[in-house]
């Protein structure tokens, strides 16, 4: 089949459902951490809380003469008041693809991730965020770590370890911390709650049901809707292919749409595809639905319907069946009509990716539902 290689160039996004963040709210992008100038933030205040910062210990691995290691900098918020003998019941956040900051921050696009944590920490709750890679105060990883080497496990042995340093805190009840997961981290909570039992419960927020590999080409699909048949045949012939090729880690066939756009498909696996290579491999090896059956805490899964980057019948029902499938008997499906996937009103428009640049609040009652939930089960 025939395609015309500038079209081709112009229209062979390789998009990305969890990422939040686009250089510009027409063209949505691939996300993964990226180098980014730290925004000043000053830390959440409230009567309710105080908030220390933190430096918790990563190690990457070994040389043979010390660890690898560097450390993730963040917030931990205390609740007011005297501590519990058995210390507070806390929560530890992460958060979606694209490094952001504790506070929610991706460039210029405020997520809402201080909203909700605020309203835990004054549900009674130590709450644990933290800086990701490449942003704020945490390093891209250890000293000269290239960001193209950077995958998916890499991100949730982060998590792991921000769970661990939670758990062992002095102020902290280690039999009651929850995992809230927003995005691509309502998918880290869950392994994260698989490999560790003593996880209280957890909440997926907007999380994705299916591998990234299929979230993805859907996406890319909707993007094409409006091209000529033949030329959108063409684009996700090459989109699968590339996909493909990360998921097997070998090269792409150059020639899969004809050797006239061979050119034109090395320069797009260059520009957009070998800097998040790492990442789609560790994604889309992944077997998504086992991960769900193998959760035994209870489960909070919650899914705005205006959501255009994950579905609630693909993914925030399918976690909650595969979830069933398991040992988990204690979960929660709640879906929130006009929520978007930062789980703010859309006031009735469909969403976009222009409208997450608005200046919106998280729904108020979405959050009272989130520390409900967490309440009932600390």
């Amino acid at each position: 089949m025939r395609i015309v290689a500038a079209a081709l160039l112009a229209l062979l996004l390789p998009l990305l459902v969890l990422a939040q963040e686009a250089p510009a709210p027409e063209m949505p992008v691939a996300e993964k951490p990226v180098a980014e100038k730290p925004v000043a933030e000053k830390p959440a205040e409230s009567p309710k809380f105080s908030t220390v910062e933190v430096c918790i210990p990563r190690i990457t691995g070994m040389t043979k003469e010390q660890p690898k290691k560097f450390d993730i900098a963040g917030s931990l918020r205390l609740p007011a008041g005297e501590k519990p003998a058995a210390g507070w019941p806390a929560v530890l956040f992460v958060s979606g693809s694209g490094s952001q900051t504790r506070q929610g921050i991706q460039g210029k696009l405020d997520i809402g991730t201080t909203q909700l944590l605020d309203a835990v920490a004054e549900g009674g709750f130590a709450v644990l965020a933290v800086d990701d890679r490449g942003v704020g105060q945490t390093p891209m990883g250890e000293e000269g770590k290239d960001p193209k080497t950077i995958g998916y496990l890499d991100l949730v042995g982060d998590a792991k370890a921000c769970l661990a340093w939670l758990q062992a805190h002095e102020a902290v009840n280690r039999g009651k911390v929850f995992v809230i997961g927003h995005s691509e981290g309502g998918l880290t909570a869950p392994i994260l709650a698989a490999d560790d039992e003593t996880v209280a419960g957890i909440v997926c927020m907007g999380a994705m049901g299916r591998n990234l590999y299929d979230v993805t080409l859907d996406q890319v699909e909707a993007a094409m809707k409006g091209q000529p048949a033949e030329q959108r045949e063409g684009n996700l012939k090459a989109q699968r292919e590339f996909m493909t090729a990360v998921k097997e880690g070998r090269d792409p066939d150059w020639n899969v749409v004809g050797a006239e756009a061979a050119p034109v498909l090395k320069a797009q696996w260059k520009q957009s595809i070998e800097p998040i290579k790492a990442w789609w491999h560790d994604h889309f090896n992944l077997d998504v639905p086992a991960i769900h059956a193998r959760v035994k805490c209870p489960v909070f899964v919650a899914q705005g319907a205006a959501d255009f980057q994950t579905s609630a019948e693909r993914d925030a029902r399918q976690i909650v069946k595969d979830v069933l499938t398991g040992p988990c008997t204690d979960v929660r499906l709640k879906i929130y009509a006009d929520l978007d996937h930062l789980f703010k009103p859309c006031g009735g428009r469909a969403s976009d990716i222009k409208m997450y640049f608005e200046k919106r609040d998280v729904d108020a009652a979405f959050k009272a539902d989130v520390v409900s939930w967490l309440v009932q089960h600390r």
